[in-house]
């Protein structure tokens, strides 16, 4: 077995960077079209999980190594960190080294371990991203302005375990659906075009 082959050269990373530049730069324009919605905040997860997963199995896809989750799982915590939400930091590390894991099972190469990769680290993005809600509201809230405040703080409130099965659930439900249109999508224009491999 090439072990050099597995590892992730200058191109790989030059992929990610750019892949998770473009992946932060939808997912603001995603949460500033669904933030204002009422009640969107549970359904956010999903929603994103859902539309987002063509670039990241994309990503995974072209890549087909272990790190490409770690380091977009570490892009996107200083990410998080670079807005105050300290607490999604562990879960989202986390969720790029189980999702890397996974992927590792079948070296990328089947729609299915992609997918079911891209499910764990969804999830556990979601888990953090919602960790804000629960573990010190008030430190991120004190970052934001009144308006804003005023209007995390009321969601925070009606935060509770059931909503919180709920959103987890959505995420995994949304973030399957939509790995599944992607990888199809991909077997149709990707590989046929041969962007990435079969």
């Amino acid at each position: 077995m090439d072990t050099q082959n597995e590892r992730l050269n200058a191109r790989d990373l030059i992929t990610i960077g750019v892949f998770n530049a473009l992946i932060l730069v939808v997912y603001s324009v995603l949460e500033a079209i669904l933030q204002p919605i009422p009640g969107m905040g549970l359904f956010n997860a999903g929603v994103a999980g859902f539309l987002m997963a063509p670039l990241y199995l994309l990503l995974a896809a072209r890549v087909q190594k272990v790190g490409v989750f770690t380091i977009t799982s570490v892009l996107y915590a200083g990410f998080v960190a670079l807005v105050g939400m300290y607490t999604a930091i562990i879960p989202v590390l986390i969720g790029g080294v189980l999702a890397d894991m996974v992927g590792r099972m079948k070296k990328f190469r089947t729609s299915g371990i992609l997918i079911f990769a891209y499910t764990v680290y969804i999830t556990l993005q979601a888990v953090g991203n919602y960790s804000i809600a629960v573990i010190n509201p008030q430190r991120f809230a004190a970052r934001l302005d009144p308006v804003a405040r005023e209007k995390f703080m009321e969601g925070v409130n009606l935060f509770n375990a059931w909503i919180g099965t709920a959103v987890l659930v959505l995420a995994v439900i949304g973030s399957i659906a939509g790995g599944i249109l992607a990888t199809r999508m991909l077997r149709r224009h990707f590989v046929k075009a041969g962007l990435i491999a079969a």
